[in-house]
Formats: structure tokens, C-alpha cells, sequence
């Protein structure tokens, strides 16, 4: 045994177990603590183990993971028995390069190791009010949390082996009072599917008393900012929780950044757990933009939701997955926020969904959900009823592809601060496909693709991008267009989440919705529409009335053009005339070109001038500008 790991122990009092002499609780005794348990707004139980000149060799058989180079092991104990507890970090005073290893015991049986990630990244912004309160406080890593545990062990190495000032382990466990009241109605995710109809619906949240938030802990008032964009987290916890273990988890949390980290309340906005229900984090209101503390330099940008689990290699649900594209579809909804595009924050362009390792050196939110960002940023914008975001490369701004009459294609992509960078060459032979479009990210990979029609067969290929104005892939979807004159990709036309494109048959001149499908695929067809004879133009513009559903615009024979409002469930609103003189025009749905929130067009007339017109956001146009000229050689926009 090692003296120091048992000194340590010889600190601990046996009150319903063993724990430290270092509980704090509202009382200032173990008794105290006791009682905790009976009263609702005793807030959680915070156990404390000092590790200072704890440093020694791991016992033998010990299979901690190596030191990093340049560290050297500061303090390691042995199995601590000590009360249960759901979340375990480790705590300091000053400036350290720490690493925290933690394994633990629940029902009997010892996990593996887990590297506990230093804290710095998850913290309040530098130089704000909450950051100077919290800095007398303590320095920590970020916690881990389980379902229950009653015995630990940990490790500490720090670059070049200096101890950092006070270094302790923190314990949470929530009063058992605050769980029962919390743990009502926690098995029913599916209760707010009611809500999913509607177009960036606001989603069922859980809100703070659901899960047991003691109010007297936090700072109040909170502090306000902007929401430009939002951040994905992980909490690095167990994946397998239960429903009722989820308020317990999130009071762990509460009490960690409150008592052991000294922040105003919960970092986070909202939490979402892996059985898709959404919770309330930080107070202030869900719909404001509440500063959080979860990426520093960036929580008065940005509200963030972390995923309650660990994700880096476990694949996040379905639930999950959906349960963020709705928040934050509602969220930038409020916000004004478009998820296709770029925003700003401090001068920089980011996705405007963005993950934790985007703004910091961290793994945060695991490799598996970071990789599933591209579906959920898809996802909102479908939530949102908006187009497909036309953008193939990595910048997140829309693009416009042209075709030449050789045969050529051509890529000009997007600027975040509007308008088009230089074109290059996007391939050669594209005179054998009829059409060209742009659907947005058509096979849920998290790049945006292009679909096309093959003219001798009538074949419907995939070109699957790879993030970079190319593509990994090319496959057969579907087959039948060439019984088809007019294709054009509209986005979530019929309400599922998921982009679809529109067709007219050459035959009879009746209009067809062709519904994407999760696997990339197409679904069965059906007419939605007849009399479109005297159309000569399909136009997928996105949400060109601003009513939250995406449209369609057709250009009539005599060059008058139609506005189609969609109903967001597959079928059509009042139509209307919004503009003449559209004869013999190539037009394109080109995304927002200028930056100002609402969709445009890019149109090339029979003189070559391409010319931008800019939506008004409520159906018709503010203007229109050259773009262009020469542009006679190009016989297709997508």
C-alpha cells in the first residue's frame, strides 16, 4: 500500500460510508449532509480528496496509461472507497499543465482508465466579469460522470513534474430529494412529437426544475449576448444511463462548475441526452441569448448544447442527431442565423454550426459526433424550410455551377462576404447528362452533392462531394427521367427533413415530387400537379416569400414569372405573378449571394449578361446587379 494514498484515507469520515472531511454541503458537518438528503433545496453533495504529495510509482499491477513526454506522475493513489458519487474531477489553484486519469468502480466492477481533459477550453470568456469572479476559485479538468460509482483511483502528471498549488479530487453526488422530485415524467421522450410538424417548431425542452436545479447556487441575473452560431460539446460521461439517471447526471454537472469551478451556473445552454430529450442548462430563458460558459472566447457569440455521453467512438442516435437539428433550427429561427452559410465571429468566417475542437485544442465533442456536424447542419436548414445550401466546398457559402456548351463544368464558389471567388474547371463530358442541380447534401454525409440526369438513358446519377469541389463517389438513383423535360431540387419540399427534388413528364406535362431518401436514394414519385404546359422553367429558390417552407418559382411561356409558395407538406399555396420579361433566361436558385438573410437568383440572358437579382425576402426583389458577361458560352446554372 502506499503511505500516502493511505494518509489520504486516514483524512476520510465514515457517515453513511466513508467519505471526506471536506464534504460541502448548505451544512458545515457530515450531519448536515444527512439532512441534505430530506430537504429539496439542499443542492448536491461535493466530496473532496487532496492529492497533494500523493506522488509515487502506480502500485504494482497498476494499468494506467503512460505519462505523456515531459510528464511526470504528481500524485497517485490507490482504489478509494468513498461514498457514491456520479461525476469525478480533479481541481487545482493556479497555472498548471495538468493530465487527470480516473478509473472507477459501479456495481462491483472497476472500469477502464479515462484521461480527463484539462478544463481551460470549457470556461467563461476571458475578461469577463464571471471569468475574473471565478478566478480566485480553481483551475479543474473537465469531469467525468456515471450513472453511480463507490470507489475510485486516480492519477496526475504534470509537465516536468511540478505539483500544482492545493490539488484535489472533486466527487458529486446529487441529493437523492432533488432526484425524485426531478425524476417525474423522464421516460417519455416521444411525448413532444406532437411538435415536430411545424416548420423550426420549437422542440420539447425539459426545463431546469425538471431536473432538480437548485436556484440558490447560481449568480443571478445572467449576462446577455448575441447568437451568431452554435457549438456542439460531449460531457465525456457513460453512455449507458437510463432516463431517471439523466437529472442526477445534469445536477453533477451543475454543482461541478458552480462549487469546484466558481462560474456563475451550468456552462452549457442545454444538454441532450442520448435518448434525444433536450434539457435547459444555463438560466435566462431558452429563447434569449444567454452566455454560457462552454467555449471560451466565443459564449457571447454562441449558445452551445452538449450531448450527455461520450462520443468519441460511440456513434451518436438518430434521437440525438435529430433532437440538435430541431433546437437549433428553432434557435436560429429566433436568431436570424442561416446554417448553410458562415458567420462572424471577432472577424472570423465559422460554420455556423461549429464543434468545441473547431475553437480549441480539445477532442470535444468525439470524433463520431464531429463527423455527423455536416448532417446536422443539413438538417437544420431542412427544419428551417430552407434551400439546400449549395456550397461544395469547405467554405460555407453558396456556389454556382455552370455548364458549357462543350461540355465543361464549372465551379464558382461562394465568398462568405457575398458574391463569387475565380472559377476553375469542375470536370469534362457533363453534355451527356439533360440537367444539373444542386440538392444540398442529398446523401446525409455531411457534404453537399450534385444530382444530374443522364440523357441517353434516362438515368438519375449521384455525384456524392467530398467537401472540396469534387467528389468521392458516383452512383445510379434512379431511373424513368428521361419520361421528364424539367428537374430542379427544391429542398424539404414535403416536411420529412430531408431535400426532394420536383420534375415535370414530358408527356403529359404533369409535376412530380421525387422525395429524397436517408440512404441517398429516391422515393416512390407522385403527381402533385397538372397543367404545366404552360411552363416552360422549374426554379427551386428556397424560401422566397420568408414564410419558413421552401418554393418554387416556374417561368411561364410569355416570360412572366410565377411564384409557387410551398406548404411545407408537399402541396402548393396561392400562386402569384412577380415578375415579366424572363424570356429565354438561364436561371439558377442561387442561395443568398449578397449576405443579406434572404435568397437570390443568378439569371443569364440571351445577350450573355448574367445578372444577380436579389429576394426581398417576402417574395419579390430588391434589386439587380451585373454580374457578368460573356456568360453565352454556358448553357445550364445549378
Amino acid at each position: 500500500m502506499l503511505t500516502s494514498a493511505a494518509a489520504a484515507l486516514s483524512m476520510l469520515t465514515a457517515v453513511a460510508g466513508i467519505a471526506t472531511a471536506d464534504d460541502l454541503t448548505t451544512g458545515s458537518t457530515p450531519a448536515a449532509e444527512t439532512r441534505a438528503a430530506l430537504t429539496p433545496s439542499s443542492g448536491s453533495i461535493l466530496q473532496t480528496i487532496p492529492l497533494t504529495g500523493l506522488a509515487a510509482a502506480p502500485p504494482p499491477g497498476d494499468r494506467a496509461p503512460a505519462a505523456r513526454s515531459g510528464h511526470l506522475t504528481v500524485a497517485s493513489t490507490e482504489q478509494l472507497q468513498v461514498r457514491p458519487f456520479n461525476l469525478a474531477a480533479v481541481t487545482w489553484r493556479g497555472d498548471a499543465d495538468v493530465v487527470a486519469w480516473v478509473r472507477l468502480r459501479t456495481d462491483g466492477a472497476w472500469s477502464q482508465w479515462y484521461e480527463l481533459p484539462h478544463g481551460d477550453d470549457h470556461a467563461p470568456d476571458p475578461g469577463s466579469a464571471e471569468a475574473a469572479a471565478a478566478a480566485g476559485r480553481r483551475a479543474g479538468t473537465d469531469p467525468l460522470l456515471v450513472t453511480t460509482a463507490d470507489a475510485v483511483q486516480v492519477r496526475v502528471d504534470t509537465a516536468g513534474g511540478a505539483s500544482p498549488q492545493d490539488l484535489r479530487l472533486d466527487l458529486v453526488r446529487p441529493d437523492e430529494r432533488a432526484r425524485a422530485d426531478a425524476a417525474m415524467d423522464v421516460t417519455a421522450p416521444a411525448a413532444y412529437a406532437a411538435e415536430t410538424g411545424r416548420i423550426a417548431a420549437r422542440p420539447g425542452i425539459r426545463s431546469r426544475a425538471q431536473w432538480g436545479a437548485d436556484e440558490s447556487l447560481r449568480a443571478d441575473p445572467p449576462d446577455f449576448g448575441e447568437v451568431n452560431g452554435a457549438f456542439v460539446h460531449h460531457t465525456v460521461s457513460a453512455n449507458n444511463y437510463a432516463p431517471a439517471d439523466v437529472p442526477n447526471m445534469i445536477r453533477s454537472i451543475y454543482t461541478y462548475h458552480v462549487r469546484s469551478r466558481g462560474w456563475n451556473d451550468i456552462g452549457y445552454n442545454f444538454i441532450v441526452d442520448r435518448f434525444g430529450t433536450i434539457w435547459e442548462g444555463r438560466y435566462g430563458g431558452v429563447e434569449r441569448a444567454v452566455i454560457g460558459a462552454h467555449t471560451a472566447g466565443y459564449n457571447d457569440d454562441a449558445f452551445a448544447a452538449s450531448a450527455l455521453g461520450t462520443y468519441s467512438n460511440n456513434v451518436p442516435s438518430d434521437a440525438v442527431l435529430v433532437a440538435y437539428e430541431r433546437l437549433f433550427a428553432w434557435k436560429f429561427r429566433l436568431h436570424g442565423v442561416d446554417p448553410r452559410y458562415a458567420v462572424r465571429y471577432d472577424g472570423e468566417w465559422w460554420p455556423a454550426v461549429a464543434g468545441h475542437r473547431d475553437a480549441a485544442a480539445t477532442e470535444c465533442p468525439g470524433d463520431e459526433l464531429y463527423a455527423r456536424l455536416g448532417r446536422i447542419r443539413a438538417g437544420v436548414a431542412a427544419f428551417m424550410g430552407l434551400s439546400p445550401s449549395r456550397s461544395l466546398d469547405s467554405v460555407t457559402a453558396p456556389d454556382l455551377v455552370a455548364r458549357r456548351t462543350n461540355g465543361t463544368l464549372w465551379f464558382y464558389p461562394g465568398s462568405p462576404a457575398g458574391g463569387y471567388r475565380s472559377s476553375r474547371q469542375l470536370g469534362v463530358g457533363w453534355d451527356t447528362m439533360a440537367t444539373v442541380v444542386l440538392p444540398g447534401d442529398w446523401d446525409r454525409d455531411g457534404n453537399d452533392d450534385v444530382i444530374a440526369t443522364r440523357r441517353s438513358d434516362g438515368t438519375l446519377w449521384l455525384y456524392s462531394g467530398n467537401g472540396a469541389a469534387g467528389f468521392l463517389a458516383t452512383r445510379r438513383i434512379g431511373v424513368g427521367f428521361d419520361t421528364v423535360d424539367m428537374v430542379t431540387a427544391v429542398g424539404d419540399w414535403n416536411g420529412d427533413g430531408l431535400p426532394d427534388l420536383l420534375a415535370r413528364k414530358r408527356s403529359d406535362k404533369t409535376l412530380w415530387l421525387y422525395p429524397g431518401r436517408a440512404d441517398g436514394g429516391v422515393g416512390s414519385a407522385r403527381r402533385i400537379g397538372s397543367g404545366w404546359q404552360i411552363m416552360n422553367m422549374l426554379v427551386g429558390p428556397g424560401d422566397w416569400d420568408g414564410d419558413g417552407k421552401v418554393d418554387l418559382l416556374a417561368r411561364g411561356l410569355d416570360g412572366r414569372l410565377w411564384l409557387y409558395p410551398g406548404t411545407g407538406t408537399g402541396a402548393f399555396g396561392a400562386v402569384r405573378a412577380i415578375g415579366s420579361g424572363w424570356r429565354g433566361a438561364r436561371v439558377a436558385g442561387a442561395g443568398d449571394v449578397n449576405r443579406d438573410g434572404r435568397p437570390d437568383l443568378v439569371a443569364v440572358f440571351p445577350d450573355g449578361v448574367a445578372r444577380i437579382y436579389t429576394g426581398n425576402g417576402s417574395g419579390s426583389f430588391s434589386g439587380s446587379s451585373v454580374l457578368a458577361s460573356g456568360w453565352s458560352i454556358f448553357d445550364w446554372l445549378a
